[in-house]
């Protein structure tokens, strides 16, 4: 038996795996951010006022209500839930490739009856075997119940246990694990994806939602000084210092601005809305958490990026691509495997008879053990269309990294240049809703002394209350520009003495 045995295990140890070995591919990324992205002389700062972002990013803004929004997010959202879930079923695929690896034994029980064609010349050697006196061989009937007579036939009754082991010699077993342990880790990095852009989403809806409050607030106030302004009016038209149409001017200036107020509520609760779904909840829920309005909370001062080579590396969505190429890689080793031969050894132990009453007899013991060996020949070209398709997948999967790769360096760059962008914008609205003020408090003084005309209060007016409402808007557009930055560069990025500063 050892001597059978040799060149088996000679035959495993020259086994190989077939298929190519997947090597991570290397991102093309510039050596640093482009300049237009990065430059902004009006808030440069220096490295040192740089402090480390990590993965709780939320809580630079230091507001407690963002971070809790955060937090709970992750423990009640669905599409949290639904990739967490991936990643078991992913799991249990490995499991499944695993089990490859192992023999299979099954137990098996018949009870079969034959009845033999009449013409058939087995018929005749049957009926042979069990004539009385015939000159057939000795015994050759025992333990078969084979009728005599014009319908040949018999009954086998059998219980067995089959095993079956298939080694593999050119891994088609190993690269099916392969594969299903990069899906493991592609699920895993679209889980870490899925809470990244959760908690940026969460962090953007929170903060547009403090934005509208603001625009809020800046409304209901100016529409108490219009309201103002317009009885001041009408005080002076009974007086004869006013006309008919200044009267008309401030009344149309008021209905203009109550007309905001119900678009900016029903605003502020769509945003609460999104913020419940976000945290898998019912409409309506944060209603009393959320009401009560307060500021957009500052953006951190200071935010080291990082380099592109190092955001490309640290992206979950980069990763999970890239996961997935090399399960795409395996699998052609799945295919190629195919090709070659597949050698099993079968085995078998059991009883039969040809009847119950000695089916347990030691006599209807059997067992069979050897190897078999399967060479395809002829699949109609199955097998190379296989390897062929799995090579266009993966293919298909490298151009979808690379696309990714693209996409990320884009994002990054983008999300930097809107938030210099919208920082120049806030501060020049800053200085003009400043001057807008002081206009309108002048032209207000000069018309309830007489000395101006109500036009120019009403122009004033609206200067004022547009560059305070696009204030409060490019405060909040800031905030949510820095949380696209964080989410483009993955989450948060701890510096290690090297990359540019994003500074507000």
């Amino acid at each position: 038996m050892a001597t059978r045995l040799l060149p088996l295990a000679a035959l495993l140890l020259a086994g190989c795996t077939v298929g190519p070995n997947f090597t991570a591919p290397v991102p093309r990324a510039p050596d640093r951010w482009s300049r237009a992205s990065l430059e902004a002389p009006a808030y440069a700062r220096s490295r040192a006022e740089a402090r480390a972002v990590d993965e709780t990013w939320w809580e630079g803004f230091h507001d407690p209500t963002l971070t809790w929004l955060v937090i709970t997010a992750d423990q009640g959202n669905p599409d949290i839930e639904e990739a967490a879930a991936r990643i078991a079923e992913t799991r249990q695929q490995r499991s499944v490739a695993y089990a490859g690896f192992w023999p299979t034994v099954e137990a098996n029980a018949s009870d079969t009856r034959l009845r033999l064609s009449q013409n058939s010349p087995f018929a005749s050697i049957a009926g042979g075997q069990v004539s009385a006196g015939g000159g057939g061989p000795p015994n050759a009937g025992q333990g078969l119940a084979i009728p005599t007579g014009p319908k040949p036939g018999f009954a086998i009754y059998q219980g067995s246990f089959d095993a079956a082991w298939e080694l593999d010699i050119f891994g088609r077993t190993r690269r099916g694990v392969e594969a299903a342990e990069a899906d493991i880790l592609g699920a895993e990095r679209l889980l870490d994806n899925a809470r990244l852009s959760l908690r940026a989403e969460a962090a953007r809806t929170y903060l547009e939602l403090r934005g509208l409050q603001a625009r809020q607030a800046i409304a209901r106030q100016s529409l108490r000084l219009q309201r103002d302004n317009l009885g001041l009016t009408r005080s002076r038209f009974t007086s004869g210092f006013a006309t008919e149409v200044d009267v008309a001017n401030a009344e149309a200036l008021v209905a203009s601005t109550e007309s905001t107020l119900p678009l900016l509520d029903a605003q502020v609760t769509q945003a609460m809305n999104r913020l419940a779904r976000l945290l898998g909840q019912e409409p309506g829920t944060l209603s009393g958490q959320l009401a009560a309005p307060a500021p957009v909370p500052p953006a951190p001062p200071a935010v080291a990026i990082g380099l592109p080579i190092e955001t490309i590396r640290r992206r979950p969505d980069v990763a999970s691509a890239e996961a997935a190429l090399a399960a795409q890689t395996a699998r052609i080793g799945v295919a190629t495997a195919q090709l070659y031969p597949s050698l099993r050894i079968n085995g078998s132990i059991g009883l039969q008879a040809g009847n119950t009453a000695n089916l347990f007899d030691t006599a209807s013991r059997f067992f069979s053990i050897g190897p078999s060996l399967l060479i395809p020949i002829f699949e109609g070209g199955r097998l190379r269309a296989q390897v062929r398709l799995e090579e266009a997948r993966q293919r298909t999967a490298a151009i979808a990294w690379r696309r990714t790769v693209l996409d990320a360096l884009h994002e990054v760059e983008n999300a930097l240049a809107a938030y210099y962008g919208d920082q120049g914008r806030r501060d020049g609205l800053r200085r003009q809703a400043s001057a807008a003020r002081r206009a309108a408090d002048t032209a207000r003084t000069r018309f309830s002394a007489g000395l101006g005309t109500f036009l120019e209060v009403l122009d004033a007016d609206r200067t004022r209350l547009s560059a305070e409402l696009a204030v409060a808007e490019t405060t909040a557009a800031v905030a949510t520009d820095l949380v696209a930055v964080y989410k483009a560069l993955g989450g948060g990025w701890q510096p290690g003495g090297a990359g540019p500063v994003a500074t507000p």
